[in-house]
């Protein structure tokens, strides 16, 4: 397995060093968790909404949680292509991206007898062919699965960097230890941004990464970079069961807002593009100024 990996690596760098350095070089973000329920996939879709929508960034967000893919319900839309079509040859890579919300999306797909028929080589193609398209994109987001599969380990490994989404529950916080203890000591893989979701205070959020952090500093001698937290939204579970996005339906929820905090570390960048005024606020506005 290890071999297999190496050679994964070794082939997605002799491409990136091989690359036309005048290109566009897109960064590669896996979003990853230790177990499943800790909003990794709702961090990922409105990620890349806002890199698009507020940051003008060109994204690829690929829904890579192999077998249980459900971005496309998420964001409420059929489901008429997906990264099935390419595993089994039907469709070229380019033929599953479908435009959402100002960003591209490669969907995925629930439901497959043998994930391992979809490991190593498929994964190594679809890398490939990304690393093709990649080229018109600033960002290109994939949206593992949870754990730490075979799946999952093959997208991380290759990627630039890694959000390593957990909660203040202890099994979260036990699990993302797990997930990065492994990365780090087996495949010396050590990219990890951590985001804490769902967080009641700041202060809870804070304390739950200095606890990882020490531990990793600790028993790994390894540096973690704390990327933000997000707090408990009523919003959010209304724009979740809505098949909505908190950050395009409420931009102004403290959920919203401290994401785009995260996207501003990302992209060292202030937002480029401000919320538009209604129709009502603009005429008060010129009313105002007269």
């Amino acid at each position: 397995m290890e071999q297999q990996l190496q050679h994964l690596k070794e082939l997605v760098k002799q491409k990136l060093d091989n690359s036309d350095n005048t290109i566009k070089n897109s960064k590669f973000i896996c979003v990853a968790s230790g177990k499943g329920g800790v909003g990794k996939t709702n961090f990922s879709i409105n990620f890349a909404y806002i890199l698009a929508n507020k940051f003008n960034k060109k994204v690829l967000l690929i829904d890579a949680d192999i077998g249980l893919g459900n971005i496309h319900v998420i964001l409420n839309i059929p489901l008429i292509k997906s990264l099935k079509d390419f595993f089994e040859g039907k469709k070229d890579i380019e033929e599953n991206i479908l435009n959402v919300k100002n960003f591209d999306l490669i969907p995925g797909f629930s439901g497959i007898d043998n994930v391992s028929d979809l490991e190593e080589e498929k994964i190594i193609m679809l890398i490939d062919k990304l690393d093709k398209i990649s080229k018109r994109y600033d960002y290109v987001i994939i949206d593992t699965g949870a754990g730490i599969g075979k799946d999952v380990i093959n997208f991380v490994i290759p990627s630039d960097k890694t959000y390593v989404i957990t909660t203040p529950e202890p099994t979260a916080l036990t699990d993302a230890y797990s997930f990065i203890k492994s990365l780090y000591k087996i495949y010396n893989y050590k990219n990890f941004k951590i985001v804490i979701n769902m967080v009641k205070r700041e202060e809870e959020g804070y304390e739950v990464f200095e606890r990882l952090k020490e531990s990793c500093k600790k028993f790994l001698d390894l540096d973690l970079e704390f990327s933000g937290l997000l707090p408990i939204s009523d919003n959010l579970k209304k724009s979740v069961l809505e098949r909505k996005l908190i950050c395009e339906e409420y931009p102004k929820d403290i959920f919203s807002e401290k994401l785009t905090q995260i996207a501003v570390k990302e992209t060292g960048e202030e937002v480029k593009i401000k919320e538009e005024k209604s129709f009502f606020k603009k005429f008060l506005s010129m009313i105002k100024g007269k």
